[in-house]
C-alpha cells in the first residue's frame, strides 16, 4: 500500500494530529509571496504579473480530489476572467500528464509543472520524504498585484467563497480600506 493510501485510510481525527505536527505552516496574509517561473503543458512560461492571482497546488493529475477540486476553479473562470485575477494549477507531473488532464477535464486555465517541488516549497505547500521526494499537500494562494499573500487555505477551499473574497479585496483597495 503506497503512503498516500495509507493516509487516507486514517480516521479525519488522525490526519488533523498528524497534519498539524507535519504540514509546514501556511505563508500568512500580507507577507511577500516568493518569485516563481513554471512552464504549461504548452510550453508557454508564466509568472506573477501585475494581477491578481490564485495558485492551486495539487498532488496529481487525474486524482480524484485534484480534478473535482480544478474543475470547481474551471466553474468559476468567468468570475475570475471579470476580476482580472488569473488562476494556476501546479504539481510536479510533467507536460504530457497535464495535457492529458485538462483535456479530459475541460480546463481553461495553464497547468504548471513544478519540477523538484522548488515553488511548492516555498510555497510551503508540500512535504519532502526521504524516499518518494516532494509531494505537494492541496493548498490555494491568493495573490494581488503587489505579490502579497492575501488568502491562504489548505485542502479544497470553496471557490465561490473565493471569487468573494476577491470582490470585497479589490473593492477595498479601491475605495482606500
Amino acid at each position: 500500500m503506497s503512503l498516500r493510501k495509507s493516509l487516507a485510510s486514517l480516521p479525519e481525527p488522525v490526519k488533523r494530529v498528524i497534519q498539524e505536527r507535519v504540514y509546514p505552516k501556511l505563508l500568512p496574509e500580507g507577507e511577500t509571496a516568493p518569485e516563481w517561473h513554471l512552464q504549461s503543458y504548452d510550453d508557454s512560461w508564466h509568472r506573477h504579473g501585475r494581477h491578481w492571482s490564485v495558485l492551486v497546488f495539487y498532488v496529481e493529475d487525474g486524482g480524484t480530489a485534484d480534478a473535482t477540486q480544478l474543475h470547481d476553479f474551471q466553474k468559476h473562470i468567468a468570475d475570475f476572467t471579470r476580476l482580472n485575477v488569473k488562476v494556476f494549477g501546479i504539481s510536479s507531473e510533467e507536460a504530457p500528464s497535464h495535457r492529458a488532464f485538462a483535456e479530459a477535464a475541460g480546463l481553461s486555465f495553464p497547468l504548471l509543472t513544478d519540477r523538484g517541488g522548488s515553488v511548492a516549497r516555498q510555497f510551503k505547500a508540500c512535504m519532502q520524504f526521504p524516499v518518494t521526494g516532494p509531494m505537494n499537500i492541496r493548498t490555494v494562494y491568493l495573490v494581488n498585484p503587489e505579490r502579497k499573500i492575501r488568502l491562504g487555505n489548505r485542502g479544497t477551499p470553496s471557490v465561490a467563497a473565493i471569487v468573494r473574497s476577491i470582490e470585497a479585496l479589490q473593492q477595498a483597495s479601491k475605495t482606500g480600506m
